[in-house]
């Protein structure tokens, strides 16, 4: 059976899955929940000194396994956190409990809420700051690390025009981690009975889910590339083939938050248990000989024209891949004999995508 532990920040995890900041993790009983479930980290809702108000209809489906919100954070002012929900999550078994800090209000409430959390016994600290620019969060990071002695993770953006040039910056500035990338947006959506937007209040939200893996992906590889912190991948994850990627693309750790909030705490027992099956039916041992695995493999080779292979006893006969081949190349006979026209076929690589039975794949 494959060993999912792996590291953040120095310290061990029993899986790699963290739960994100979120409504997943809005109350100890929920952190906990998440944790026995197979959770190897929590991170607890983004904390501020007076607490959020959030708009009514701040959050809604978006279908396909994806949701938009225009959340402000923990609605629990900072005295809750450090009089009841830290030490009480820690005492219902959270092993890696990670505190949320809003850097919105400057570096003087930021370092408040941060030697708040430390002194009520958070293992680590992730600072975010801005969804559609970083403003200053590099300085409250260097700040933070000269004051607060907890590991800092900080979460950059996908909605940034310098994502990964902050990553490095934040890297530089002594960062014991980075999360990547959270959301993408601003969004919005329209309810067509009414005219009116879907979300709540000025109606823009930030798209999380299923929808946002490939551009989580891209960031977590680029990221993984150019720092040597540990990495959590956000952005996406809602079965154990997304988390296989985003291990792959370099991350040392998984965030979830999605499909924790539109499955339950369960979630994470299906996903620890399905990640293990396929690490075990792909042969490897650990995190370690996954994590980063593009990287180290490099781009693929072009070979054209490709050899298919086509197993007949896997077709169910959708036609999914005739259907989806634009160039005409993709046909069956009456047998139920595929053939492929060489001459018309641009080896786009559709078809075997298209395939859910995996009867088509490149040699």
């Amino acid at each position: 059976m494959a060993d999912l532990k792996t590291m953040l920040c120095g310290r061990e995890l029993d899986t790699p899955f963290v739960l994100a900041s979120g409504p997943g993790g809005w109350d100890a009983e929920a952190r906990a929940a998440c944790a026995k479930a197979g959770c190897g980290a929590v991170v607890t809702k983004s904390i501020t000194v007076k607490g959020a108000v959030n708009t009514t209809r701040h959050m809604i489906s978006n279908g396909n396994m994806s949701l938009l919100n225009n959340e402000g954070g923990s609605d629990m002012p900072m005295t809750r956190w450090r009089d009841y929900e830290i030490k009480r999550a820690k005492d219902l078994g959270v092993k890696t409990l990670i505190a949320s800090v809003y850097g919105y209000g400057g570096l003087d409430e930021t370092l408040e809420v941060a030697n708040m959390v430390q002194d009520a016994g958070a293992d680590m600290i992730e600072l975010v700051n801005g969804y559609t620019e970083a403003a200053d969060l590099v300085e409250l990071l260097a700040a933070l690390k000269k004051e607060i002695k907890l590991p800092i993770i900080t979460k950059v953006n996908g909605n940034w025009k310098d994502t990964e040039t902050i990553a490095r910056a934040c890297d530089e500035a002594g960062a014991d981690a980075i999360t990547a990338i959270d959301s993408i947006g601003p969004t919005y959506r329209v309810d067509i009975t009414t005219g009116r937007p879907l979300i709540g209040g000025h109606g823009y939200g930030y798209m999380t889910g299923a929808p946002i893996l490939p551009i989580a992906l891209r960031y977590v590889h680029d990221i993984a590339a150019k720092t040597n912190k540990d990495l959590i991948g956000l952005g996406g994850v809602t079965n154990a083939e997304a988390a296989m990627e985003m291990l792959m693309a370099g991350a040392t750790a998984v965030g979830v938050c999605t499909a924790a909030i539109v499955n339950g705490p369960g979630v994470f027992t299906q996903l620890t248990e399905n990640l293990s099956k396929l690490m075990d039916k792909y042969g490897y041992p650990d995190i370690p000989s996954v994590s980063g695995l593009t990287l180290r493999n490099g781009t693929l080779e072009e070979k054209s024209p490709a050899d298919f292979v086509f197993e007949a006893d896997k077709c169910v006969h959708c036609n999914r891949c005739v259907t989806a081949c634009a160039y005409r190349a993709r046909s069956f006979d009456e047998q139920g004999n595929m053939h492929v026209d060489a001459n018309q076929c641009r080896v786009c690589g559709l078809c075997f995508g298209m395939c859910n039975k995996k009867a088509i794949y490149i040699k």
